[in-house]
């Protein structure tokens, strides 16, 4: 087998070369590992091999033409490139024995920010070594390589590696950089247009569509609607990526209280722009959650949730107004009575679309009714403070 490395840093391999079992491949004549520098197929006057991104953003991206001529160079008929990505198809066990029956590797490390596009075009496959990020794609090459040779007949006994163990949430949007052509490959004209709103809202489309086309597995997670907390997922997703969960009410016939499971059966997570859905929003409350935010959008549960919510308002709102009719302190009258407007507000602006106008008159009702009961006995007991103020006097 014969392992071609593209590579800024070729000195990074010379000790992975010599040493264990890969120098005694080499040196057995198993396997022919060479690492290729593509600064050298540069050919501008300072050997760059990257530029700034199309549409703006961080970092730099690497130049079509270097690896290209790279690639051209040393490809043969029975030659597979693999181009090494965070969006390629998960590296394991089974793809290292796919790989160990090829005769000809050609490997890509990339560094800074990504590759052009349109680098892919000359490449056989993508593949990630995990969902991690590295500075660039040497130790992925290593990993591969090492795991790749081993498996060569005569390298290790075939026992040995017959009975290793081994196991089996948005990608990346596509990156360009100059030219804008290349051999009839076009830059993306969104990138070109200078309208920020257009190239985020194109990154954003493009990302859900690599992802479903490339890792469908990161969208697989199926949940549903928690009200105490979670039960974490394996698999760790940010909201930040992940804009909503599918509310599905779930509950637990021990405790009574609200979960959120994986259940195969529900409907999968659904991405969508949060501020064109209308629901109630939640913060997660377990300690040390990844779960930050949740939109609940079934309006049912919203309307239990509201209800639940509301009664202990309530039921503070009638502490203090215990509180205050125990005290002659005015302003404590005052503040509660605020309270109980500010309460109804509340509901009213919060609440409205989900509770239904007879239950939200009922609840504003009973607030209501609260708030005359306290001033009746209020008043009440201030005139019976005032008559016994009178009658001392009298004494």
């Amino acid at each position: 087998m014969k392992i071609d490395i593209l590579t800024l840093f070729p000195e990074m391999f010379d000790g992975f070369k010599n040493e264990s079992i890969i120098k005694r491949a080499i040196d057995n004549e198993k396997v022919k590992i060479d690492t290729c520098n593509f600064r050298d197929f540069a050919k501008n006057k300072h050997k760059k091999v990257d530029d700034t991104p199309y549409g703006g953003g961080a970092g730099m991206v690497l130049m079509c033409q270097p690896i290209f001529d790279a690639v051209e160079s040393l490809k043969k008929k029975n030659s597979k490139v693999i181009l090494l990505s965070p969006q390629g198809t998960t590296y394991n066990q089974e793809k290292a024995y796919e790989l160990s029956k090829e005769e000809h590797l050609i490997l890509i490390c990339g560094h800074y920010e990504g590759f052009d596009e349109r680098i892919k075009s000359i490449c056989d496959e993508e593949i990630s070594i995990g969902d991690y990020v590295l500075t660039g794609g040497e130790i992925p090459a290593m990993v591969m390589t090492d795991s790749i040779v081993r498996l060569l007949p005569g390298v290790i006994e075939d026992e040995s590696h017959q009975k290793d163990s081994f196991n089996n949430n948005l990608l990346d949007y596509p990156t360009y950089t100059k030219p804008r052509e290349y051999k009839g490959m076009k830059v993306p004209e969104v990138l070109l247009s200078g309208d920020h709103k257009k190239i985020d809202e194109w990154r954003h489309d493009e990302q859900v569509k690599i992802t479903s086309e490339k890792r469908p597995d990161l969208l697989k997670n199926k949940y549903a609607l928690s009200k105490d907390g979670i039960k974490k997922s394996k698999k760790k997703i940010s909201l930040d990526d992940i804009k909503n969960i599918k509310v599905v009410e779930v509950k637990n016939k021990k405790t009574g209280k609200y979960e959120l499971v994986k259940e195969e059966k529900i409907a999968p997570i659904t991405i969508f722009d949060p501020n064109s859905i209308t629901g109630y929003k939640l913060k997660g409350k377990n300690k040390g959650s990844y779960l930050t935010k949740i939109l609940i959008t079934k309006k049912d549960f919203i309307s239990k949730i509201a209800i639940k919510n509301i009664r202990k308002k309530i039921d503070v709102l009638t502490y203090r107004f215990n509180v205050a009719l125990a005290s002659d302190d005015d302003e404590g009258t005052a503040r509660v009575l605020g309270e109980a407007e500010m309460l109804k507000q509340m509901i009213i602006s919060t609440y409205a679309n989900y509770l239904g106008h007879e239950a939200l008159d009922k609840i504003i009702k009973n607030i209501n009714y609260l708030v005359n009961e306290f001033v009746k006995a209020k008043t009440l007991r201030n005139s019976f403070i005032k008559n016994e103020d009178v009658n001392q006097r009298r004494r």
